[in-house]
Order: C-alpha cells, then sequence, then structure tokens
C-alpha cells in the first residue's frame, strides 16, 4: 500500500488524475535497486507494468530512458508500440509526444530505442539515462552487456530486464536469475 501511495501522492501533486494498477509483484518498481529482473512465460504482463511506470513517472518528472534490445532493424522491433498503447491506455496523449521512432514528454523526458548489438558506438555515447529497459533480454549477449552495463552510469541509474528465458544456458539468465546477487531484485512472473 505504501509502495502505490508514493505513486498516488506523485501523480496527485502534479495534477495528473490516472487509474494505474499494477501486479503485486511489479511493486519493486517503486523502490529503487540497480538492476530489476522481471522473467518467465509470456503474457505474465511484464512489459505492460515497465510501460505504465516509466510512463507515469516521465508525466511527473524529468526522465531519460533508453529502450534497448541486442538486434533493432526498425522501430517496429522495439517496445515504442507497446509505449503507444499505454499512453492511449492511461490517457496521457496530452501529455507525450508520440514521433516515429522517439517519444517526448513533459518536463524533458525522453524515451530512446536501439539495437545494442549493431549500434555499440552509440550506444557508448548515450549519456544521462536514468532507466535502461531492456526488452527480450534472454537474446543478449555476453558482449552486448559488456557495452551496455558501463554506459548506464547516472548516479542513481537502474537496468530493467524483461525476458522469457530460452535455455539454461542463455547468458542473461544465467547471469541474472541463476547467479544473481543483491544489487538485484529478480522476479519470476507467468501468466
Amino acid at each position: 500500500d505504501s509502495v502505490n501511495s508514493s505513486m498516488t501522492e506523485l501523480l496527485n501533486s502534479s495534477s495528473l488524475i490516472v487509474n494505474a494498477q499494477f501486479p503485486a509483484k511489479m511493486q519493486c518498481l517503486f523502490k529503487p535497486k540497480r538492476t530489476k529482473v522481471f522473467w518467465g512465460g509470456r503474457g505474465a504482463g511484464r512489459s505492460w507494468g515497465v510501460a505504465r511506470y516509466l510512463l507515469l513517472r516521465g508525466a511527473t518528472q524529468p526522465l531519460r530512458v533508453l529502450c534497448a534490445r541486442e538486434l533493432q532493424k526498425s522501430i517496429d522491433e522495439s517496445v515504442h508500440q507497446v509505449l503507444s498503447d499505454q499512453i492511449k491506455n492511461l490517457g496521457l496523449e496530452s501529455k507525450y509526444v508520440v514521433q516515429k521512432s522517439k517519444i517526448f514528454g513533459p518536463a524533458g523526458t525522453e524515451f530512446f530505442f536501439e539495437g545494442i548489438k549493431n549500434n555499440t558506438n552509440r550506444i557508448k555515447s548515450y549519456e544521462g539515462i536514468d532507466i535502461c529497459w531492456v526488452e527480450e533480454a534472454n537474446k543478449v549477449s555476453r558482449a552486448s552487456w559488456g557495452v551496455l552495463i558501463p554506459t548506464i552510469r547516472k548516479e542513481n541509474s537502474e537496468i530493467w530486464i524483461t525476458f522469457n528465458p530460452e535455455l539454461d544456458t542463455d547468458y542473461t539468465y544465467r547471469r541474472f536469475v541463476l547467479e544473481a546477487d543483491e544489487s538485484m531484485t529478480v522476479v519470476k512472473m507467468t501468466w
């Protein structure tokens, strides 16, 4: 309850009234932690929950969000559509400008969309990212994590990881689930 009330207080203080619910397992979104991992089967609501939180927080305070994945040949392969859909579902159309390859919000909120593997130099050049959301992270290689993690270095920045594991040998699954440490919150979510 105190976690939900902190988002309610933030929204009320900005004169933004939104009815948004989050699964109990996603309450950790409201608590700072360097790495948050949401993994499990399809249809669990991980992407929707992350998108909702980012949009609500970005509507009340400036936020720079890098939405990444291993490969992204076009914007259609990103979470751009998930975010756009949630803007409509939450009634935030007046708060956000949805462009073809970026989303902008009040007070300087920005969402960027990148593939890691084929854009390492661009990834390395990102500054001041508050939250990096890595979708379909099961496909992210060890080398790509080696580029991404040191890039997200702003004080109090976080890396959020969402994925459906494919193999027990996938690097992301091993590193962020099987070998998780105290700097991480790891949540298994299923349909």
